[in-house]
């Protein structure tokens, strides 16, 4: 009777840092996400006047619409007004610079953490705070409301991010 021996076939140890692979995907989502919104930017500045006519048209057409409604609600008209505020040319091209800075802040944070470099969970910590303080400390309800939609995904990134700090370098 013949003995088989086999022996364990351990993989070799990875030499330095290597990046998990969670920590993989969510840079990746990062560089899409991050880059999408420095193109919607930069388009959003450069059309601002298109989109300030579009939404004044759209507030026009929701005003004719609550004039014609009977005994409508007192905060309708405060949405309706406060919007109309939000829809200017100089509100937007403010805002898309600030989603701007705060895309490439989280941009280049997520390029350091695929480097595996701490400093890049700050800046993008520091790019979900500009886009989530922006808005709120402009006092515009439209911005509010992105604001809290971008703060909720944002710290659901920063929790994944955090997670894994410990596999990062200074």
């Amino acid at each position: 009777m013949e003995t088989i021996t086999s022996s364990p076939s351990t993989p070799a140890a990875p030499t330095g840092n290597v990046r998990n692979t969670f920590l993989t995907v969510i840079c990746i989502l990062s560089f899409l996400g991050s880059g999408w919104g420095v193109i919607k930017a930069i388009r959003s500045y450069a059309t601002a006047d298109y989109i300030a006519q579009i939404g004044d048209m759209a507030i026009q057409n929701a005003q004719k619409e609550v004039n014609q409604a009977t005994n409508p609600p007192g905060f309708v008209q405060a949405i309706i007004g406060s919007v109309e505020k939000d829809m200017n040319p100089d509100f937007l091209r403010k805002m898309a610079i600030f989603q701007f800075i705060s895309n490439v802040l989280t941009l280049s944070g997520a390029i350091l953490m695929w480097k595996l470099k701490k400093t890049g969970f700050y800046l993008y910590v520091t790019g979900i705070a500009v886009l989530v303080i922006a808005p709120l400390a402009m006092g515009r309800l439209v911005g509010a409301i992105g604001a809290s939609l971008i703060g909720f995904f944002g710290v659901i990134f920063i929790v994944m991010y955090a997670v894994n700090l410990k596999q990062m370098n200074r």
